[in-house]
């Protein structure tokens, strides 16, 4: 691809990139207002338990037959101490990814009737893409028991996606996100060989609808498709240690599976563009280590985790023809945070996690404040 006449052969196709800026979107809106709702997750990862809550009830009154001569003195309160069973929780977010340029093979189909074999040609098949996702959710949990507890969650984003090529934008899409996530979690005490266990389960509709503005030479072209996905994500883990030292291992495996509807651009040069989906199949790997630190009226939990993200679909998309391009096969996370769990029931959690590919990179921080009762 260095020469003159080589670069002149390559297909830079702006619909195309554009429709790859809303697949990655799309994806990347759908994981970003899904992730670790009410911290949950960072709490299990810390072997953080409920807060617990003092109940009082009053003695029962002395017989009247008694009398205070014979011992029917009043007796103390009953006091006992339970867990808290509700939470309601509240949180913001922000996260920023970008994916550089990628290439990709275009074989175009003989011609009919002939012995010629047209080359393959190289196809830009993602822009530099550039992708701001500002958005909060709010839940409420509730615990079953000691071990089991259900929650319901809403998480809402906006989305701000800009493709460029070199030095020229491209295109412009804004996108809003809409989840509902009911989920079901699960932690058990000195389960595995004096390790604690922990699961988690959360489903997730997400509604979402794109404005896109492609720039082209003869003006600004625009379209605004709906989308919506659908999310399974089960996460898994055990917590070893005590006191001023718990870590271990975790594992989790998400899919995705989405799709943009059809729809017709406005302006000159206008194309009917096709409905496409988008799949995504991911598992993750990863260790974490938490170091609480009793403090007046709580404790803070200062926690650092490394993961690694392998991505299964390997995205044999097309449009008009043209191949897309394949999810990010692996990414390597870094994650770090600290929460507070105060005695009075308030928790707040600052989290932060980077993703580190060969062709993206992405970086995510999050505050939830949640009150037990």
């Amino acid at each position: 691809m260095g020469s003159e006449a080589y670069q002149k052969e390559i297909i830079e196709d702006p619909l195309l990139l554009t429709t790859q800026g809303h697949r990655d979107a799309g994806l990347t809106s759908t994981r970003t207002t899904t992730r670790d709702v009410g911290s949950r997750l960072f709490r299990k990862r810390a072997g953080i338990g409920r807060h617990t809550k003092t109940l009082t009830t009053p003695a029962p009154a002395p017989s009247a037959k008694g009398g205070m001569a014979k011992g029917g003195m009043p007796k103390d309160p009953i006091v006992t101490t339970v867990p808290s069973c509700w939470e309601v929780y509240g949180g913001v977010y922000y996260y920023t990814e970008e994916y550089d340029r990628q290439f990709g093979i275009f074989v175009p189909q003989r011609p009919p009737q002939s012995t010629f074999v047209p080359p393959p040609v190289p196809v830009i098949v993602r822009a530099e893409t550039e992708i701001d996702v500002f958005g909060g959710h709010v839940g409420v949990e509730r615990c079953l028991g000691s071990d089991w507890s259900i929650g319901l969650a809403v998480s809402g984003a906006n989305s701000d996606v800009e493709t460029s090529l070199f030095g020229f934008k491209i295109s412009d899409t804004d996108v809003d996100t809409l989840s509902i996530m009911p989920y079901v979690s699960y932690y058990g005490e000195d389960v595995l060989g004096g390790a604690d266990l922990w699961a988690d389960l959360l489903y997730a509709y997400s509604d979402q609808s794109y404005d896109t503005t492609r720039f082209g030479f003869a003006g600004p072209i625009t379209g605004s498709p709906d989308g919506d996905a659908h999310t399974l994500d089960f996460n898994i883990g055990l917590t070893y240690g005590s006191g001023s030292f718990v870590h271990g291992p975790y594992a989790g495996f998400r899919y995705t599976d989405g799709s943009i509807d059809g729809y017709t651009e406005f302006g000159p040069g206008g194309a009917i563009v096709p409905s496409q989906d988008f799949e995504s199949k991911v598992s993750t790997l990863g260790y974490q280590v938490t170091t609480p630190i009793p403090v007046g009226g709580g404790v803070i939990a200062p926690q650092f985790r490394l993961a690694w993200e392998h991505e299964f679909e390997d995205g044999n998309s097309t449009v008009f023809g043209l191949p897309l391009a394949a999810n990010v096969e692996d990414v390597f996370l870094v994650g770090a945070g600290a929460g507070y769990y105060g005695s009075s029931g308030w928790n707040v959690v600052l989290d932060y996690e980077g993703r580190f590919a060969d062709d993206a990179e992405g970086h995510y921080v999050g505050l939830k404040v949640g009150k037990e009762f």
